[in-house]
């Protein structure tokens, strides 16, 4: 592909919509920052959603949260689990909505699982906020629906991406698109309010030298957690193997200060946190 004019490349970024952050998300967020949050309105916003208040007890009755009894109802929920916990999770729920996803189903599923794998690695290894965590797992490949709604021939540049062995997937993007899903899902994370280190971490989850970048220790932490949750979902889903993880994962252990067989010991326990959720 010729090299594109920085005009040619501004105007095929146009050419991408970015979805603004739903009214729900907005709402729940600017309560979660008052001195004293009522959560009895936060209760009520997600309740006026039906599809978000079955996806939250869903994922609060999952066994990640490890409650000991059911949660039948989103005002108990919500006194539950606290601001931090809702705010994150209704965040994250949204973005399958307001993101196309006609035919990809199994691309939000995966997400999903990531996500819930990188809280719950969070949680274990204490180098990041499981909310943090769990955003970074459903945004940082939330472009990829997004340019395949731009470009026609994306799938076939997915699909080359993910068999390169030498390259950043990225570069195969830039080359014939002259963007990734990098940087649009950076550009949602921004319409979205995300916080930094998110944004930082979403833009460069892709590069080779991420960890000697001078990214924000709270970047490439997401980044790490991020990757190895990738590659324990990708075994748990029985896929041919994670190219990047075959690129970047003697760099992850090396961040993280994990051994291979600490590596499989937590992915064990990951594969069976979510067997038991029925993922």
């Amino acid at each position: 592909m010729a090299d594109l004019s920085v005009e040619e490349a501004r105007k095929l970024l146009a050419g991408v919509v970015i979805p603004p952050r739903p009214t729900v998300v907005t709402a729940v967020l600017e309560e979660r920052a008052r001195p004293e949050p009522d959560l009895k309105r936060v209760a009520a916003l997600i309740g006026g959603d039906v599809g978000l208040s079955a996806a939250v007890l869903k994922t609060v009755n999952s066994p990640l949260y490890g409650l000991r009894r059911q949660v039948s109802g989103i005002e108990q929920a919500v006194n539950m689990l606290g601001m931090n916990n809702v705010g994150a999770l209704v965040t994250g729920l949204a973005l399958r909505n307001a993101v196309p996803a006609q035919g990809l189903e199994r691309f939000w599923d995966g997400a999903t699982r990531t996500a819930l794998i990188a809280s719950y690695l969070a949680k274990q290894l204490g180098c990041t906020s499981r909310e943090d965590a769990h955003l970074f797992g459903l945004f940082h490949d939330c472009g990829i629906p997004l340019l395949m709604q731009r470009f026609p021939d994306y799938r076939d540049t997915l699909r080359q991406a993910n068999q390169e062995h030498g390259r950043a997937f990225t570069d195969v993007e830039d080359e014939r698109h002259a963007t990734n899903h990098a940087v649009v899902g950076g550009l949602l994370a921004s319409n979205w309010h995300l916080p930094d280190h998110l944004r930082e971490a979403i833009r460069a989850h892709h590069d080779l030298a991420v960890f000697q970048s001078g990214l924000s220790s709270a970047a490439m932490n997401l980044v790490a957690i991020g990757l190895l949750a990738e590659y324990i979902e990708s075994g748990h889903s029985r896929l041919a193997g994670d190219g990047e993880w075959d690129k970047l994962g003697g760099a992850v252990m090396a961040h993280l200060m994990m051994d291979a067989d600490a590596v499989e010991e937590l992915s064990r326990d990951a594969r069976e946190m979510l067997e038991e959720s029925g993922l």
